[in-house]
């Protein structure tokens, strides 16, 4: 490994833990303003990892991921195993789909909306299983789903001309 990609490597690590640290803030924030009425759970950390994963190897992604996702459960639920799964889970998908994702980025905002709503789905599943969180599928879609889409699909359009040129990315628009 040369040593442009292993310092690339250290810095996306760096990065992915800021935003990890970002994103509870955000979402907290958002709490804050909404006054717990809807949930909007901002998703920055995951959408480098959408940009990261068309760069970066497989292995490399999905142990960040893993490692990542453990210090957030350790973090914020006391508990590992909801976000030290679903966030590899969804890395691994972005590479299952990798020749449907990274066409050009109208089919990488679809896919980015995919993987958030199945990130979503997926772990509120293991918190149900666990009986960390009780469900109500109508408050889910209304009150949180919604939101969170809506906050991140905000992000993409946002961040995509400053991650696509970060990582790089060859991709056309349409």
């Amino acid at each position: 490994m040369n040593q442009a990609n292993r310092t690339g490597r250290i810095v996306l690590g760096i990065i992915l833990f800021v935003l990890m640290l970002l994103d509870a803030h955000i979402t907290r924030l958002f709490d804050y303003w909404d006054k717990g009425a809807n949930v909007w759970q901002s998703q920055l950390l995951l959408l480098v990892m959408l940009f990261a994963a068309n760069v970066f190897s497989k292995r490399y992604m999905i142990w960040m991921a893993i490692a990542v996702g453990i210090i957030f459960d350790m973090y914020y639920l006391g508990i590992i195993g909801v976000y030290a799964v679903g966030f590899p889970m969804v890395v691994w998908l972005m590479y299952l789909f990798h020749s449907l994702f990274y066409q050009n980025m109208t089919t990488l905002f679809f896919s980015w909306v995919i993987s958030l709503t199945l990130f979503q789905l997926f772990t509120l599943g293991i918190q149900i299983g666990f009986k960390l969180a009780h469900f109500d599928s109508q408050f889910f879609v209304v009150n949180f789903l919604g939101p969170t889409l809506l906050l991140n699909i905000c992000y993409f359009f946002l961040f995509m001309w400053p991650l696509k040129s970060l990582f790089r990315l060859k991709l056309p628009y349409f």
